[in-house]
């Protein structure tokens, strides 16, 4: 048991922490990249995000599956690798070849590089699927932890030494025509290194690919590969489309300001990395569902308060993180996505009764439910009403999703939730975040009031929780 915390934490900081490095970065290259070129840079790093998920085809969790299998191991690592080796190469050889092509319907049409980059990009890092699998798979949490670190400072050295102190006469001397480049070629330097890491894994790979296994894993992985596809749908799909229905200013200013609202998602991130396992060890459990009532209220609780701790200081934060003026005109977003991504990672415990009852099909309808919304919203609306839409339309996906989960849990896994008092708090987190917003304008004094008056009633109305809580400790 102490042995699977130690390795969940390490895990978690392999995960966690260079979404965090990244995260910092950002104010650099909010601060050094015109909004108009910001879009650009949200267009690219939203597509990839997609193709990421059809290169890698769900044969993460195929190769754990298949792998637990008695003397499997080593032919579904085989197997693996080569299917993903071979899809990737056929994709980057697709790249190279049509890379005007793609570039020109992309309307990239003068920087036809990025499309090559960006493919050789998701090679690297798809060739590192299997590895990082494999490395998990044998319990070598420090080993995978580093290698994803190291990217992430390596990436941060070369992104830092481009904007700061490379000449940029330098810079164009190796095809880096624009500043909002300098992150591509970061990332490009960052995937490769994690590639050259990992050899003495790849190096392990043998000349075998089972047909049979192969069947069998491909009918395993394209579901989970298809409610991937819809998580990101409903996480990037806004960023991949804006460039070609608003102005690119626009687009771009919704992008850096969506940054900012990153604090909520790290926060959940870092609480789904360490809640998932304990879920299942606690589902054969008699109390059960009086456990996961109280992870999901404390989660809520917790989450909100967070929650209004950043609604409630946009006025300095976004001096920090969002340093470029030119993008406060998307300003309205971060409240409206902050409180989005609490929706979301309330779904996420509720989510646990199709978990844990094995009808996870269930799971793949909700997300599509979720993008849906997000893809119909968005291209309906978009264009007349400007970012804002694509604001409201993630708010209302996640919400649904949200309701809809819970409604079908009390139905088919009944959970003892206190849903009048979480009701409350959300609502309570609503109200105030429009009036920090719509009457005060992001006020410091009114906010951070109100965050404490949020705070105080909390803490009040369950004191009596906190209090038996403290005497355990």
């Amino acid at each position: 048991m102490k042995k699977l915390l130690n390795e969940t934490i390490i895990y978690g900081i392999g995960a966690i922490m260079p979404r965090v490095i990244l995260f910092i970065l950002n104010p650099l290259y909010i601060n050094q990249i015109e909004n108009k070129d910001f879009a650009i840079f949200s267009n690219l790093y939203a597509l990839i995000s997609f193709v990421n998920i059809m290169l890698s085809f769900g044969f993460e969790t195929a190769f754990f599956r298949f792998s637990a299998e008695k003397d499997n191991e080593k032919k579904t690592f085989n197997t693996s690798f080569w299917f993903l080796f071979g899809l990737s190469t056929l994709f980057l050889l697709g790249c190279l070849l049509f890379s005007q092509t793609i570039a020109d319907t992309l309307e990239y049409s003068s920087n036809p590089e990025y499309i090559r980059w960006f493919a050789w990009i998701a090679f690297f890092d798809n060739l590192c699927v299997i590895p990082f699998a494999w490395l998990r798979y044998n319990n070598k949490p420090i080993k995978y932890s580093l290698v994803r670190v190291l990217q992430s400072f390596f990436q941060t050295i070369v992104t830092v030494a481009l904007f700061l102190y490379i000449p940029l006469s330098v810079s164009q001397g190796f095809g880096l025509k624009e500043k909002v480049s300098f992150p591509f070629y970061s990332n490009l330097a960052a995937s490769l290194l994690g590639f050259i890491l990992l050899l003495p894994i790849v190096f392990k790979v043998q000349f075998q690919f089972s047909v049979d296994l192969f069947k069998k894993m491909i009918k395993y992985s394209w579901p989970i590969m298809i409610a991937g596809l819809a998580f990101m749908f409903n996480e990037n799909f806004d960023k991949a489309i804006q460039i070609f229905y608003i102005p690119n200013e626009d687009a771009g200013a919704y992008g850096g300001c969506y940054k900012l609202a990153v604090l909520m998602t790290l926060f959940v991130t870092a609480y789904r990395m360490g809640i998932e396992p304990f879920f299942f060890k606690q589902m054969s459990n008699e109390n059960a569902k009086n456990t996961y009532a109280k992870v999901t209220e404390y989660f809520t609780f917790f989450a909100s308060t967070v929650a209004m701790g950043i609604i409630a200081n946009i006025s300095w934060l976004k001096q920090i993180l969002i340093p470029n003026s030119t993008y406060w005109i998307a300003i309205d977003i971060i409240p409206i996505i902050v409180i989005a991504n609490l929706c979301f990672g309330i779904y996420y415990n509720f989510s646990t009764w199709y978990k844990v009852i094995d009808r996870t099909k269930v799971g793949t309808i909700i997300s599509w439910l979720g993008a849906g919304i997000t893809i119909v919203l968005n291209l309906l609306f978009l264009t007349k009403y400007g970012f804002m839409v694509s604001a409201w339309v993630t708010f209302i996906a996640y919400f649904v999703m949200m309701i809809t989960s819970y409604l079908l849990g009390q139905k088919y896994y009944p959970i003892p939730y206190r849903i009048k008092k979480m009701t409350f708090f959300l609502g309570l987190l609503m109200a105030f975040s429009f009036i920090i917003v719509y009457f005060f304008n992001y006020n410091f004094w009114v906010g951070n009031i109100l965050f404490l008056l949020y705070a105080g009633i909390l803490i009040y109305t369950e004191k009596d929780m906190l209090l038996s809580r403290i005497r355990k400790n």
